[in-house]
C-alpha cells in the first residue's frame, strides 16, 4: 500500500471560479518537482451533473502519491518542497479562499494503466466527512464488498479507497479528518455518466442500505483529472532509510525557488 495526501481548495466567494491554464500549469510542474513523489493527479471540476448533486466542486483538488509516510512527512515539514508550496502567493491569485488537506491510507483496488505524458482523465471523487460508530465495523464490511461492485462499473480505469492515518506536519491549512474517501477514474466525462446510469448503479444503492451506521453523507463530485508525472524519479521507493530521507531533506531547504512560479 501507498500513502495518499490530499489537498483540497476553494473558492467559497465564487464556487463557479474556475483555474486558468496557466494556474494548472505552474501548479504542476510545481508538484511535479517533489522528492520521492510516486505520481499525482490535479482535478479540476468536469462541469457536469450526475445524480447526486453534491453541490459545487472544489476549485481544485490534488492527490500525492508516496510509498512510504516518512517520505511524505519530509515534504510537508518546514523546509520541505510542498511546505515550502503552501507559502506561495499562488494560492491568493487563484481565488483560494479555504484549503484543507489530509494524509490517507491508499487501498487500490484497481490500478491506472499506463498512460502517456500528462493524460487527461475524469475521476468520481468521493468522501465521507462523518464519522462511525464503529469504524472497524464500517470498514470491514465496506472494503470486502463495495469495491468489488465499483470494479463491474463499464469501463472503469481505476478503482481507490482510501482510509485515514495520523501524519505529521507543518502545513498552516485546516485539517480534515475524513473517516474515507473514494476515486473511481474513467477515460471522459462521457463514459463516467454512462457508467452511472448503467445496471451497477442499482448495485450500490443496495449494497448502502446494508453499510454499518455512519453520520453524514457522502459526497460526489466528478472532476477532470490531469495525470502529473514525476520528474525526480523514484527516488526513495526502493525503501523507506531514515536516514536518508533526513539528509536528503536538510540539503533541500535552501534549493527551491518558488518565486519563478508565481
Amino acid at each position: 500500500m501507498t500513502f495518499s495526501y490530499f489537498i483540497t481548495v476553494a473558492n467559497r466567494l465564487d464556487p463557479a471560479a474556475r483555474l486558468s491554464a496557466g494556474h494548472r500549469e505552474r501548479i504542476a510542474e510545481i508538484i511535479r518537482a517533489t522528492h520521492g513523489l510516486l505520481r499525482a493527479e490535479l482535478h479540476i471540476p468536469a462541469d457536469i451533473a450526475t445524480y447526486h448533486d453534491d453541490g459545487a466542486a472544489p476549485l481544485l483538488e490534488l492527490r500525492l502519491e508516496f510509498s512510504c509516510v516518512e517520505t511524505f512527512e519530509a515534504q510537508v515539514s518546514s523546509g520541505g518542497h510542498i511546505w515550502q508550496l503552501s507559502r506561495s502567493d499562488d494560492w491568493i491569485s487563484m481565488g483560494a479562499s479555504h484549503v484543507t488537506h489530509q494524509a490517507m491510507l491508499t487501498r487500490t483496488f484497481l490500478p491506472l494503466p499506463g498512460m502517456d505524458g500528462d493524460s487527461t482523465l475524469c475521476s468520481y471523487l468521493v468522501h465521507y466527512p462523518g464519522s462511525s460508530e464503529d469504524l472497524n465495523a464500517w470498514l470491514t464490511y465496506y472494503l470486502a464488498h463495495h469495491p468489488q461492485i465499483m470494479l463491474d462499473y463499464p469501463d472503469v480505469l481505476q478503482v481507490n479507497v482510501f482510509t485515514r492515518i495520523d501524519w505529521c506536519d507543518s502545513m498552516p491549512w485546516t485539517r480534515v479528518n475524513y473517516m474515507q474517501r473514494n476515486m473511481l477514474t474513467f477515460a471522459s466525462p462521457e463514459i463516467l455518466l454512462e457508467a452511472l446510469t448503467s445496471p451497477v448503479r442499482a448495485r450500490m444503492r443496495e449494497d448502502n442500505a446494508r453499510f454499518p451506521m455512519f453520520s453524514g453523507a457522502a459526497l460526489h463530485h466528478a472532476m477532470s483529472t490531469i495525470l502529473i508525472a514525476p520528474t525526480t524519479g523514484t527516488l526513495f521507493s526502493r525503501r523507506c532509510d531514515p536516514l536518508e530521507l533526513l539528509n536528503h531533506h536538510q540539503n533541500q531547504e535552501n534549493s527551491y525557488d518558488l518565486d519563478k512560479f508565481i
